[in-house]
């Protein structure tokens, strides 16, 4: 059927089509004011690390760096056992007397701190390392011309550590701050900032932006409106793979208020956002919560009516039909997603089903619907020892970390026909965890696991650990899985030690190789002891390339020889 015909069967009048399709829509719901983070200064630029803390930056307080005439030094709180915020602390290894804002984490243990120029400090975004409860300073970011033309500034690192969108007053800005995107050419290598456009950017202020997830949505705050209200939070949409061309901004309608809004983002893994607003206040923002309310996923039922059928319908046809519904539906009733489950031919309805009003796509839900029905064999998990049968526990978690633990292995293949889970994690009291991706289970379908006993002397690679190259910077979020794998492990086996030993290949200098290698060991152990693991239940020791695994005259075998080997002990 060509494009004029599929036009004539939805444009007729009558009845014809029965389209079905599934959404979940939230809704904000209720917003609560922190009171234990709230203060009677400037509290701005939320980020949350992965271990749950939240960083942010607060202005104009005594007891910062440079006294109540500064802008802004770092501060943090962490939810204690009750899930209550703790009174906030100042970070002031991550402090000038100027301002100060922690933009986000390249990995679990290595900051991002923008620098407005003071303390010796150049303006940029440096790094730093955490050891313990302290913070080690590392170096400046390289980002081209970056530059810093006003007394502003804020920004975010995205999820995957490779875009950072930040807003400042730099060059082609449209009016005062605008927004800008950089992004990762290499370790400590950043390109210069974009001005990511007129749709987003005007002649007012744009402020505290953060990108979803999938780098798709932009949540911003601006005064462009000139309403007398301050600054409401927006949200924008990227169209095609362009950085510089958006959709026209939206309000978030339950955000905003007759004060200023500004730090909208999302927690980590819930259905929660944070954001900071003056409304209840002397110009200085607070921090307030909105919790959502998820409607479950329903089944709605829309009519479509056509009577006049230019020529016999063919299956052919059908898909074709299916997507200019779904469109349809969502440009008429706002819908973000739609699935057309079923396109059924001569049949007569009267009405069209209400639908909910929704809000950004960050938030929309879109539940899997299994197809397969086949009989899995089963994965037998044994003790690598005996080869006998144990209990264990199998957790999956997605590309961001979040974990769901899986009560059986019926359930797991269910689960796994979801694209988002791609990572599983095994492990059993008295054993040590491992972690494998889809395909790996997916192999082992019929096959064994084997899990190593944790006893003295056992020795594992920990494979899945990554490093930045030359550095000791976490590589990837699957290394941040690990090492939370193995929180729970010493956790749920408090009588053991372990050792951990750096290596490294043979080039280079074998000094600085060592000292690398050390590095590493010791990042591994910084994580585990900032997790709440003893420090006295941690060595650590490094090697260099002086004991390797394979031949250095490979790629293939230096690649092996660089790792960090655990090692039970006595």
């Amino acid at each position: 059927m060509n494009s004029e015909n599929l036009s004539s069967y939805l444009k007729a009048s009558g009845f014809f089509l029965l389209a079905f399709f599934l959404f979940s829509a939230v809704t904000g719901q209720e917003i609560i004011p922190i009171k234990s983070l709230n203060s009677p200064y400037d509290e701005q630029n939320p980020v949350f690390s992965s271990n749950g803390e939240l960083f942010f930056t607060v202005g104009f307080n005594p007891q910062n760096n440079g006294g109540p005439i500064d802008f802004g030094d770092i501060w943090y709180s962490k939810p204690d056992n009750k899930g209550e915020w703790q009174i906030p602390q100042k970070v002031s290894d991550l402090s000038t007397n100027g301002l100060d804002v922690l933009v986000g984490f390249s990995d679990a243990l290595t900051a991002m701190v923008y620098h407005s120029g003071q303390n010796g400090k150049k303006q940029g975004i440096h790094l730093y390392s955490r050891f313990g409860s302290s913070w080690n300073y590392l170096r400046p970011l390289e980002m081209g011309n970056f530059k810093n033309n006003g007394t502003h500034f804020s920004g975010r690192l995205s999820l995957d550590g490779n875009v950072l969108i930040m807003s400042m007053n730099s060059f082609g800005s449209f009016g005062n701050e605008d927004i800008y995107v950089s992004f990762k050419q290499s370790e400590g290598v950043w390109s210069s900032p974009l001005n990511v456009g007129s749709q987003v950017n005007t002649f007012a202020q744009e402020h505290s932006p953060y990108l979803s997830d999938d780098l798709q949505t932009l949540y911003f705050s601006s005064n462009f409106q000139e309403n007398r209200r301050g600054k409401d939070i927006y949200y924008s949409q990227r169209s095609g793979s362009s950085w510089d061309s958006w959709t026209v901004p939206t309000p978030i309608g339950f955000t905003n208020t007759q004060g200023s809004e500004m730090g909208y983002v999302k927690f980590p893994g819930e259905n929660n956002a944070i954001f900071t607003s003056t409304q209840n206040s002397e110009g200085f923002g607070d921090f307030f919560i909105v919790k959502f309310q998820t409607i479950q996923p329903l089944i709605v039922q829309v009519e479509t009516a056509i009577t006049e059928i230019p020529q016999p319908l063919e299956n052919e046809d059908l898909p074709k039909i299916e997507n200019s519904i779904a469109s349809e539906i969502k440009d008429t009733l706002k819908i973000e997603k739609v699935t057309v489950l079923q396109v059924i031919p001569e049949v007569r309805v009267d009405s069209v089903s209400k639908i909910v009003e929704t809000i950004p796509e960050e938030t929309i839900i879109e539940t899997p619907i299994s197809t397969s029905n086949r009989n899995w064999n089963e994965v037998k998990i044994l003790d690598a020892q005996t080869q006998s049968p144990i209990g264990y526990k199998i957790e999956i978690s997605n590309e961001r970390g979040i974990k769901r633990e899986i009560p059986n292995q019926n359930q797991l293949w269910n689960e796994l026909e979801d694209p988002q889970w791609v990572n599983l994690s095994i492990s059993s009291k008295g054993f040590i965890p491992q972690l494998l991706d889809k395909n790996s289970w997916i192999e082992s379908e019929g096959k064994e696991i084997l899990l190593k006993p944790a006893v003295a002397g056992t020795a594992i690679i920990l494979e899945n650990i990554q490093f930045n190259r030359g550095t000791s910077d976490f590589a990837d979020a699957k290394s941040i899985q690990v090492l939370d794998d193995f929180v729970f492990f010493l956790k749920e086996n408090p009588e053991i030690k372990i050792r951990l030993e750096g290596h490294t290949d043979n080039a280079g200098d074998p000094s600085l190789n060592k000292d690398l290698s050390m590095k590493r060991a010791s990042k591994i152990r910084a994580y585990l002891t900032i997790n709440g693991i003893e420090f006295e239940r941690i060595r650590t020791s490094g090697w260099g390339g002086t004991r390797p695994i394979a031949d250095n005259n490979t790629e293939e075998g230096r690649t092996k020889n660089r790792r960090v080997e655990m090692l039970i002990e006595n």
